[in-house]
C-alpha cells in the first residue's frame, strides 16, 4: 500500500532526505495480474517500446515533503523568474489549524507554512490558498466541507491528504497560478457543470494524483473559454475515478496534459476528452465499464495519443494529432495491476 509522502515526513523529521525521490508512484512491487479474459488492450505503438523520457537538465532541489511526478515537479521561468517544483511550505514552520478563521489566516500568510489539520473544518465558501503552503490533513476523517479551496495567482502549493466535499467545485487553480500539487485526497460532490477540481485561467505546471473522485458528475476540467495555448501543463496519474461520469479530465487549449496510470470504473459518459487542440497523452490506465475511453471532440477537437491502455467493456478510443512525450522522468506500473494498486492507494481514506 502506498506510504503517503507528506504524512511520513512530518512523522519522521526529513527521512525522505537521503531518497532519490519520495514520489507518491513508487510502490513496493506487485505480481502483475492477468487481465480479463474480455479486455481489451489498445495495439501498441511505436512510441509504447520507447523508454521513458530523460529528467530535466535542472532537476528540483530535493524536500523532505517528497517530489511529485509529473509537471508540479518541473522548474518553470515566469516574469524573468525561476520557478523551482514545487515544494510548499517546506521552508516554514508547520503550524496548526483547528477552525475556519484559523485555516484562512494560515493560508492568507505572506512567509511558507506547512498548516496540519485534523477533523472537519468548515470552509464557509471560498477560501483562498497563498503561496508557499502545505495543506495536508494529520490523521482518519479529515473533512473540508463547505466551500472551496481556491489558488488564485499563488505558486508552491500542495494540498495532501485532505476529504473535500463541495456543492460544486472543490479546488479551483486559477489566474496564472503555478507549481500546485493536489496528492492523496478524497474528492466528492460537485454539480452538473461544476468539476471537481477546475484547472483554468493560464494556470501551469500542476500535478493531480492518488485522489479518490467519487459521488460526483464530473472530476476534473483543464482550460476555459478564457484560455488560449501557451500553458495549462498538467499531469493526472494514479487516480481512482470512481462512479464519476465524466471530465477525468476534460482539456481545451492545454500547453500538455499527461494521463497514466489511473482507474476509471463504471464512468457512463467518457473518460478522456480532448478540446480546442489541447495535447493530450493517455498511457497504462484501467478502463473498466466506460463507454467510451478516450476520444478528442467532434466540433472543436485536440490531440489525444493512446499506448498501453487496457480497456474492459470500453470502446477502442479516437485518436488526433501528435503528441509528444513530456520531458520529465516517470515509471508506469503495469496495467493490469492498476485496479488494485491504485484502489487502495488513492484518496485520504486510504490505509
Amino acid at each position: 500500500m502506498r506510504p503517503h509522502p507528506i504524512l511520513a515526513a512530518t512523522a519522521a523529521a526529513l527521512l525522505c532526505a537521503s531518497l532519490a525521490s519520495c514520489a507518491s508512484q513508487e510502490e513496493d512491487p506487485r505480481d502483475a495480474a492477468d487481465p480479463p479474459a474480455d479486455a481489451a488492450v489498445e495495439p501498441p505503438t511505436e512510441e509504447a517500446d520507447e523508454s521513458s523520457p530523460p529528467p530535466s537538465e535542472d532537476p528540483v532541489e530535493e524536500n523532505p515533503f517528497g517530489t511529485p511526478v509529473g509537471w508540479a515537479g518541473e522548474p518553470l521561468q515566469r516574469d524573468g523568474e525561476d520557478h523551482p517544483g514545487v515544494v510548499g511550505g517546506a521552508d516554514g514552520e508547520t503550524v496548526t489549524a483547528s477552525d475556519t478563521d484559523e485555516l484562512a489566516d494560515h493560508l492568507s500568510d505572506e512567509e511558507p507554512l506547512t498548516i496540519e489539520v485534523s477533523g472537519s473544518i468548515d470552509l464557509d465558501g471560498a477560501m483562498e490558498v497563498g503561496s508557499d503552503k502545505t495543506l495536508v490533513g494529520v490523521g482518519e476523517g479529515v473533512e473540508l466541507t463547505g466551500g472551496r479551496l481556491v489558488v488564485d495567482g499563488s505558486s508552491n502549493v500542495i494540498l495532501a491528504n485532505l476529504g473535500l466535499e463541495a456543492d460544486g467545485t472543490a479546488v479551483a487553480v486559477r489566474g496564472g497560478a503555478h507549481h500546485v500539487w493536489v496528492d492523496g485526497s478524497t474528492l466528492t460532490g460537485g454539480g452538473d457543470d461544476d468539476a471537481l477540481i477546475t484547472v483554468t485561467e493560464g494556470a501551469d505546471n500542476v500535478t493531480l494524483s492518488w485522489n479518490h473522485f467519487r459521488d460526483a458528475e464530473s472530476a476534473i476540467s483543464i482550460g476555459g473559454g478564457d484560455d488560449g495555448p501557451g500553458a495549462l501543463r498538467v499531469t493526472v496519474h494514479h487516480n481512482y475515478f470512481d462512479g464519476t461520469s465524466g471530465r477525468h479530465p476534460s482539456a481545451r487549449f492545454a500547453d500538455h496534459v499527461h494521463v497514466f496510470n489511473n482507474y476509471y470504473r463504471a464512468n457512463p459518459e467518457y473518460g478522456v476528452r480532448s478540446t480546442h487542440d489541447a495535447n493530450v497523452l493517455v498511457e497504462g490506465n484501467y478502463f473498466d465499464g466506460t463507454p467510451l475511453s478516450v476520444a478528442p471532440e467532434e466540433e472543436e477537437p485536440g490531440n489525444v495519443v493512446t499506448r498501453d491502455n487496457l480497456l474492459v467493456d470500453s470502446a477502442q478510443p479516437d485518436l488526433r494529432g501528435a503528441v509528444p512525450d513530456p520531458p520529465y522522468a516517470y515509471e508506469l506500473d503495469d496495467t493490469s495491476t492498476v485496479p488494485d494498486v491504485v484502489a487502495e492507494g488513492a484518496g485520504s481514506d486510504a490505509p
